[in-house]
């Protein structure tokens, strides 16, 4: 089991290292929208799949290794309690590391994400000026509930007396 710590630090590592990739894209992409550069937004954009899709292989060989170390349930703040004394180190300094790249990541993927809405709700204000349909109202989001229809009634089964 211990010969599988170095195997499952260093793809921490490289996690850490595609979400540093992910965080320039992030940065490119806003720079992008701001220059109202398509062809480079678009270029970005395929960047990015490219990119999930290699993650994905990631997260399938972190989960395995997860089960053979069983760390199923252990967060990554909590590894280096986990690993064996020769690896603690290592395991602490790749955990930060790893944490403060996604954080880095997160922050310059909101930004984009901002800067992206904003150019979208200006584009709709202009095709809406020029005489266009309004865009319509987005899905209801799983995390949201869906508004209510004031014709539609669950059945009963599934209705609860909170005063109970």
């Amino acid at each position: 089991m211990e010969t599988h710590y170095p195997g499952y630090l260093a793809l921490l590592e490289e996690l850490r290292g595609s979400l540093d990739q992910l965080t320039g894209l992030a940065k490119e992409k806003n720079a992008a929208v701001l220059k109202d550069d398509l062809l480079a937004l678009d270029e970005v954009l395929k960047q990015e799949q490219a990119l999930s899709l290699s993650l994905r292989g990631l997260e399938q060989r972190r989960l395995k290794l997860v089960r053979e170390l069983g760390l199923d349930n252990v967060p990554l703040s909590r590894l280096c309690d986990h690993c064996p004394d020769e690896f603690k180190g290592q395991a602490k300094q790749t955990a930060e590391r790893l944490r403060a790249s996604y954080d880095i990541y997160q922050s310059a993927a909101g930004v984009a994400k901002g800067t992206l809405e904003r150019g979208l709700h200006e584009l709709e204000k202009i095709v809406v000026g020029l005489g266009g349909p309004a865009a319509p109202p987005p899905p209801p989001s799983p995390l949201r509930a869906a508004p209510k229809d004031p014709g539609v009634e669950p059945p009963p089964n599934m209705k609860t007396d909170f005063r109970a």
